[in-house]
């Protein structure tokens, strides 16, 4: 008798398990889902560290953001290098300083002018 209830018991665990699988539509139904993923924006860094910006070239896409992280032991700037139209306040040692630029520039450092650095804005 104890024999027959337990092969009665096993039976039903393994058909209660049998239907805990996923089914092929429910698998195409996952994929269509993450397949209408919304882009995300990116945050990219610039660290200043040794009299250099790291990395000295950087390529982004528009809408993205860019902070740089002074670890230096001087403050820095960022600052547009042609006609320079634009500065950042002073980075001081261990400050960020974040900007999300909608073009392409070359930059350097307005009190290290030897340190320069470029960022490509890409469209997405």
């Amino acid at each position: 008798m104890k024999r027959i209830i337990l092969a009665g018991a096993v039976a039903g665990v393994m058909y209660l398990l049998a239907g805990c699988g996923t089914s092929e539509n429910q698998k195409s139904t996952a994929t269509d889902s993450t397949a209408t993923a919304q882009v995300v924006k990116t945050t990219d860094t610039v660290v200043i560290e040794g009299m250099q910006f790291k990395p000295a070239q950087l390529t982004i896409h528009k809408g993205d953001t860019i902070v740089w992280i002074n670890n230096d032991i001087v403050a820095h700037s960022v600052t547009e290098d042609t006609a320079q139209t634009w500065t950042s306040d002073t980075i001081n040692i261990g400050a960020t300083w974040t900007m999300s630029p909608q073009s392409s520039f070359n930059y350097l450092c307005s009190f290290h002018p030897t340190m320069k650095g470029s960022v490509t804005v890409v469209e997405k």
